[in-house]
């Protein structure tokens, strides 16, 4: 089965942060009927959006609407209908060849990133990462039991990772064999190419939004 990896850019809007503060307002009154409502009443303005049908499994057919039933809603997947109709597609890490995600999770290391930076440029962050940043409550965010909310990776994380693909589609920044064949690797396969056309459009005010399908 094909794995594909999904892109997309979320600006931090005025209206992102009334979304995010009111559903936070919500899961923390514990009002599950009005959340379930505010993320349902989204939800139908996602129906011509195939391409966050792929990525995130909310399709029509598949279990999305059930899970966003007051006795199964959680802030995350509330969250991410919510925001959804305002994704903008990105080149993803795999438009030029289906493993170029793979090729980079592999590859990079040895060319001196941190795993974290890798797991930001190809996975991101839990929904509810992004979330914690707009409340002020000790509660905890959970994850939700829908698992296909994507990872978020916040704005001055992608300037970094800018940063670093620009600097690499120069050259191999260590004089070592095994970092040149590595480079070597990633710059045949495009995926230094994939990576720097995903980051390009990206804005400082804008949320990098990543899903991996199988």
């Amino acid at each position: 089965m094909a794995v594909l990896h999904h892109a997309f850019r979320c600006a931090v809007t005025p209206s992102f942060e009334r979304t995010v503060l009111d559903l936070l307002a919500a899961w923390e009154a514990a009002d599950r009927e009005r959340l379930s409502t505010m993320a349902i009443g989204r939800y139908a303005a996602l129906a011509q959006r195939q391409d966050i049908h792929d990525a995130f499994y909310l399709g029509p057919d598949g279990a999305a609407s059930s899970w966003l039933q007051p006795q199964f809603i959680s802030p995350g997947l509330a969250a991410l209908v919510m925001l959804a109709a305002n994704f903008v597609p990105l080149p993803s890490l795999s438009g030029s060849n289906g493993t170029n995600h793979h090729l980079l999770a592999t590859h990079l290391p040895t060319l001196g990133w941190q795993r974290e930076e890798i797991d930001f440029l190809i996975h991101g962050q839990p929904i509810e990462t992004m979330l914690h940043r707009y409340t002020d409550s000790t509660r905890h965010l959970q994850q939700g039991e829908f698992r296909h909310t994507g990872g978020w990776t916040p704005p001055m994380m992608t300037r970094k990772l800018k940063e670093k693909i620009d600097l690499l589609t120069l050259a191999p920044p260590l004089p070592a064999a095994e970092a040149e064949q590595a480079w070597k690797r990633l710059n045949e396969s495009k995926a230094l190419d994939d990576a720097r056309a995903m980051l390009a459009p990206l804005n400082d005010d804008d949320w990098l939004v990543l899903s991996t399908t199988h």
